[in-house]
């Protein structure tokens, strides 16, 4: 039960830091932090609830934070097979990897909403996500309480 109200002081203050800086998505690296623990109902309690979050505040057509969500888990099964995926090299890629994805989903669900794109700013937020994403990572990796790791969900 702990750790559900880790969870949600985390998407509090997630949802906080993302109005103070629009278009970098906070949430993201606590979705590898689950993977990683082996929190799967966690995580996929988290991906619905997030992407109804995201989608519900933000801008762009319902399916954007559905596909982004679903990336990071594409991340980490591919990554899986090559790298060691608790690693801070690990997180670094997948920075850069969604510091690439942000601009190039946010370019195609602006397309399909006949929404005007402006590419200067999303790749301005695509670079600010990938240079957030392995630091914040790493931050939660060391505030998550370590009796939390092993609770049963």
């Amino acid at each position: 039960m702990q750790s559900v109200l880790w969870w949600a002081a985390f998407t509090f203050v997630a949802i906080w830091a993302q109005k103070m800086l629009p278009g970098v998505d906070f949430m993201a690296p606590g979705l590898l932090l689950c993977i990683q623990l082996g929190k799967r109902k966690y995580f996929f309690w988290m991906i619905l609830i997030w992407a109804l979050i995201q989608d519900g505040i933000g801008g762009l057509p319902f399916g954007y934070s559905i596909l982004w969500y679903s990336s990071i888990l594409i991340l980490y099964r591919c990554g899986a097979m090559f790298f060691d995926v608790q690693s801070m090299m690990f997180a670094l890629l997948c920075g850069v990897v969604l510091g690439v994805l942000h601009p190039l989903l946010t370019a195609v669900m602006a397309m399909l909403a006949d929404m005007v794109w402006v590419s200067d700013r999303y790749i301005f937020e695509g670079i600010l996500q990938a240079l957030i994403f392995p630091i914040e990572w790493l931050l939660l990796k060391y505030l998550y309480p370590a009796g939390f790791k092993h609770e049963s969900v």
